[in-house]
């Protein structure tokens, strides 16, 4: 199992989004999820405001901290869309 190195490190993310991988290599969590974010921007502002003007409850699970200890972290963003955040720790020679 690899280890978790803190930024500045070898780690690397993948973004698999119902098991579409994005095209991108991203050197933090942050970057994957803010790629996450980015590509589903209209999406989660449509339920942030019916949850606003509604009191509800949004059923999308974005804003969540990435698992240091497995490096596998979940989102889930409304209309059935699932999106797994990977963390591997890769050497360069």
């Amino acid at each position: 199992m690899a280890s978790y190195h803190e930024s500045g490190s070898n780690n690397r993310y993948v973004v698999l989004e119902n098991g579409e991988l994005y095209p991108t290599l991203y050197s933090t969590y942050d970057a994957a999820r803010a790629a996450v974010l980015h590509k589903h921007a209209d999406t989660l502002e449509e339920q942030r405001a019916e949850c606003a003007e509604w009191n509800g409850v949004m059923s999308s699970k974005v804003d969540v901290e990435e698992n240091r200890e497995t490096g596998t972290t979940t989102l889930y963003v409304e209309k059935e869309i699932y999106i797994t955040i990977q963390r591997y720790a890769v050497s360069f020679s």
